[in-house]
């Protein structure tokens, strides 16, 4: 005997115009509108040229603190007063055109600014000192967010990153197409990196294009095996434990500057 359970999923018809409505509020929270600005631009857009009187009655707000707000809008060009005589205008909004127009030059506006401070991270970061600020560590877990973690290296480095551990187990778990991407990458920004690897197939195939791929490889061959692997940059460490997967990223330049040290010592002993 079978038993099926069904389950009923009902529609409820959704309201477009209050779809709009929180498209619209939002766009024009992010230009910088208050929310009682919002409020007028939205109930102006509905009712259309309209007096100062009629505004306040449906907002229920007072007459001068319309005209407070309306010179808000003005001042952001998304409202006028048509009309000739000064006390008998209406007051009318811009269209929504206008917001998207507003809304996509900020959005640009704030893309180049985001890309000139990713250009400029290295230089910042080399600046910063953390003195008795706390330690910040986070714990990434999955995929994913290993790889994005790993991409970002490349943003926050301008000169030479320091990889110790196990090629094997971590391009193993990454896979070789991401990690020649990520070379790729490198090289193009000029970033070298120092690789104090454990014996494994993957450093012997890493290892002969140093030269082409502005890496210096060392193998460690003393040393007991294990599968971890650690990543130096900027006043950053990055530990990776790709079996989980799981990854330790410490922001402490006291942390960084002790771990660089005990790798500046094991690349000794690998010469």
């Amino acid at each position: 005997m079978y038993i099926i359970s069904i389950q009923i999923i009902k529609f409820y018809p959704m309201s477009s115009e209050i779809n709009h409505d929180e498209v619209l509020y939002s766009s024009l929270q992010a230009l910088g509108l208050t929310k009682n600005e919002v409020d007028l631009y939205l109930i102006s857009l509905s009712l259309g040229p309209s007096t100062i009187s009629n505004l306040a009655k449906h907002l229920s707000i007072s007459r001068p603190n319309i005209y407070k707000l309306i010179q808000g809008l003005e001042s952001k060009g998304l409202a006028k007063f048509a009309g000739e005589k000064k006390f008998t205008r209406n007051f009318i909004v811009e269209s929504p055109s206008l917001v998207l127009e507003k809304y996509r030059e900020q959005k640009d506006e704030t893309v180049n600014n985001c890309n000139k401070l990713i250009s400029l991270m290295p230089t910042l970061l080399a600046q910063y000192h953390q003195g008795s600020s706390p330690t910040k560590m986070k714990i990434i877990v999955g995929k994913e967010k290993f790889l994005e973690l790993f991409r970002n290296i490349l943003e926050e480095e301008k000169s030479e990153t320091q990889f110790f551990g196990s090629a094997k187990n971590f391009i193993g778990f990454i896979s070789w197409a991401e990690e020649k991407e990520w070379i790729k990458q490198r090289i193009k920004k000029g970033i070298k990196i120092k690789s104090l690897l454990l014996p494994s197939e993957e450093a012997e195939i890493l290892k002969p294009k140093d030269q082409s791929e502005l890496r210096e490889t060392r193998i460690l061959k003393k040393i007991a095996p294990f599968e971890t692997s650690f990543h130096l940059f900027a006043n950053k460490i990055i530990i990776w434990q790709p079996k989980a997967p799981v990854a330790l990223f410490i922001e402490d330049e006291y942390i960084v500057k002790m771990l660089r040290s005990i790798f500046e010592a094991f690349w000794a002993l690998s010469e």
